[in-house]
């Protein structure tokens, strides 16, 4: 009885070790010479990424949510996909779709990886925030505009631009959803405003793709 309850013991811990394992190999900090901003970075796997969305501001394609600059501190700005483009500071890039695909792909596929990138808790996101462990150390935020009119989606839904160039009016975004554990791929207008994570440029994790 005593080797089958130590055996109980140790399956609990083993199990509980695999389901709380955290994939943020390495945390650090970036400061953007353009603005002095400081961002937290995380390292997930052979790709480091900006922990916070990209708050520079720009002439154009650019807007704050709901017009509240303290927004800006937490959320960063939206961006048009023009503009996302070409916003990421020196030595950073817009993701491209296979930088989107391999990240997903590392935290166990789409159906998962979602609630591995949002933010725990109901403070961004509404209840009941599914799947929300943030085990990645992403920190995703809910934010996001639709068109030419401000149609937000904070508290339920958020969306990161891809690189992706499909025609004059369409790209590709990745979407966050509260009610969903899910990381969604979604063809999207251009002048839509959708948050920008930028990923620091590497020639290892684009050998990857290349040989792909």
């Amino acid at each position: 009885m005593k080797k089958e309850s130590s055996l109980l013991i140790t399956l609990v811990y083993i199990i509980t070790g695999i389901c709380s394992c955290t994939y943020g190999q390495e945390t650090g900090s970036f400061t953007d010479a353009r603005d002095g901003k400081v961002y937290k970075t995380v390292k997930i796997d052979d790709q480091e990424w900006m922990g916070e969305n990209l708050a520079f501001k720009t002439e154009s394609g650019c807007w704050v949510y709901d017009n509240i600059k303290d927004y800006v501190q937490t959320h960063g700005y939206l961006y048009s996909w023009e503009t996302a483009t070409k916003v990421c500071p020196d030595g950073w890039r817009l993701p491209s779709m296979q930088d989107w695909w391999y990240l997903s792909t590392y935290l166990g596929g789409d159906d998962p990886s979602g609630g591995k990138l949002k933010e725990t808790g109901t403070s961004s996101w509404k209840s009941p925030n599914t799947g929300a462990t943030n085990s990645s150390g992403f920190t995703a935020l809910s934010s996001g505009r639709s068109g030419d009119k401000a149609l937000e989606y904070i508290g339920y839904k958020t969306f990161f631009w891809t690189s992706e160039d499909d025609d004059d009016y369409n790209s590709w975004c990745r979407g966050l959803d509260s009610s969903k554990g899910e990381f969604f791929l979604y063809q999207v207008e251009k002048k839509n405003g959708y948050s920008v994570r930028c990923i620091k440029k590497s020639d290892k994790v684009q050998e990857v793709f290349d040989f792909w």
